[in-house]
């Protein structure tokens, strides 16, 4: 009902799921900092926004093709609430990514699905410190588990963290608060990982060479 009253507004419901929950789900938390609504009121207020972005993800699933990179969005344990990740999701979707969400997977779990699929890149969501040693745990699981050190790792969320630091201790590609800076972002850390490649082949190459006694001076 929401979706269809705001069509004649010209509010698409791409443009509700990205842009009003995320206002909605604010003004909740300010509501409950400020006691003015009580836990209860949150829990279902939060479940309809969650209710609400998966109802926008299936009906712009019948019209919209994964034609970028492949994405693994992982929850850290401890968190609290998924509705950022769900929108984020989508938010990858709309932009062409073929997306995965999985909330506070098991090491096994995650092997199995990494097994079965390939990523470009992961983003591991972290949205207090609570979270933080498990975000670092999915870092580092993720980094043993991926093919040839090629996929991107990201990490971001509302975690109180300064940048610098939250990339220091999770070991992550880059850190992302925004994800409208995710294309730049990820193709930033793709051109780092190939350059890393290329040093890699030239200093190979040349212990070879130092090997075969090419260029040594007898």
């Amino acid at each position: 009902m929401l979706l269809a009253e705001m069509l004649p507004r010209q509010i698409d419901p791409a443009t509700v799921a990205c842009l009003y929950v995320p206002a909605a789900a604010r003004r909740l938390g300010a509501d409950w900092e400020a006691d003015r609504i009580s836990f209860i009121d949150v829990t279902l207020c939060t479940e309809k926004l969650h209710g609400l972005v998966r109802k926008v993800d299936e009906l712009l699933s019948e019209v919209r093709s994964a034609t970028g990179p492949s994405a693994l969005v992982l929850v850290a344990d401890a968190e609290q609430h998924t509705l950022g990740a769900l929108v984020l999701a989508l938010e990858m979707r709309l932009a062409g990514f073929s997306v995965m969400v999985r909330v506070a997977p098991m090491p096994r779990d995650l092997t199995l699905l990494m097994s079965g699929n390939r990523f470009d890149l992961a983003l591991v969501s972290i949205g207090c410190t609570a979270a933080l040693e498990s975000g670092v745990g999915l870092v580092r699981t993720l980094r043993l588990l991926s093919r040839n050190g090629d996929m991107c790792i990201f990490v971001g969320g509302a975690i109180p963290v300064e940048d610098p630091l939250l990339l220091n201790e999770t070991g992550a590609d880059r850190v992302l608060r925004d994800v409208s800076a995710l294309l730049s972002e990820y193709d930033a850390c793709k051109g780092g990982h190939q350059l890393d490649r290329d040093r890699k082949r030239s200093q190979r190459s040349i212990v070879q060479s130092l090997l075969k006694g090419d260029g040594v001076d007898q």
